[in-house]
């Protein structure tokens, strides 16, 4: 009898999991990818001036278009120094409706400061090379962000933005396999450059929309998680007698 119950038990599992792990024929490797031990590289981000409102962010605006609004759109590549995107790549992120929303600010009479935003994003787009621990060597990954919000402190001098620093947190699902997300992912991004700032630098992700206007950032202090369930592997053939023994 308690053979007939370990065979029923068994199959159940198998019979179950199954479904749902031929839905992925391609498996991302879970694991933890951080910066600071190298095992993901930094990045640059371009961010694109879309739109035609004016610039939500200490009243900045540049003929119409400005950091913060809704429609302004993300760009984000890995940088190993000498090429972008050999690595990872996030891209089309779009600035909610309801555009930067200031949270905070401590600024004084003479407009020297800063101000605390929270910026909600729509819609992205992912993709980590195959040649990578987080794949088998044979599969690029690929996927649609589910959510990506940053949080920045721009910084102020006689009213003028000298910098802004942005704490970004943002999850995914993998095409190859929706078992599979990214979780916490966080970063750091820092104001290198925007339009209306003399000597653009090169080397970073084009203007998403067709914009020719917007800002530059360095991302860096990466910490990203890959989850997949872990299936029938967690019901190991010693674990299953011990239940029916």
């Amino acid at each position: 009898m308690k053979l007939l119950q370990l065979l029923f038990i068994i199959t159940m599992i198998v019979v179950v999991a199954a479904p749902g792990w031929a839905t992925c024929p391609v498996h991302p490797n879970p694991g933890t990818y951080m910066t600071y031990n190298g095992t993901i590289l930094p990045g640059r981000d371009s961010e694109a001036w879309c739109n035609s409102l004016p610039g939500s962010e200490a009243g900045i605006s540049v003929n119409g278009l400005g950091p913060g609004q809704p429609g302004n759109t993300d760009n984000a590549s890995s940088w190993n120094g000498a090429a972008l995107g050999t690595q990872w790549h996030v891209w089309g992120m779009q600035i909610d409706q309801s555009g930067g929303q200031e949270v905070r600010r401590n600024v004084d009479g003479n407009g020297n400061g800063w101000i605390d935003y929270v910026t909600n994003y729509t819609g992205g787009q992912f993709w980590l090379t195959k040649n990578h621990t987080w794949s088998d060597g044979i599969n690029d990954l690929t996927g649609n962000l589910t959510y990506f919000n940053a949080s920045t402190r721009v910084l102020l001098l006689h009213g003028a933005i000298t910098g802004a620093t942005s704490n970004i947190y943002f999850t995914g699902v993998f095409d190859q396999c929706p078992l599979c997300t990214l979780e916490y992912v966080i970063t750091n991004a820092m104001l290198v450059w925007e339009t209306g700032w003399p000597n653009q630098p090169a080397d970073y992700p084009p203007f998403e929309c067709g914009a020719t206007m917007g800002e530059y950032y360095n991302v860096c202090c990466i910490q990203a998680s890959i989850y997949c369930p872990v299936g029938t592997e967690s019901a190991t053939w010693g674990t299953i007698k011990e239940l029916y023994k």
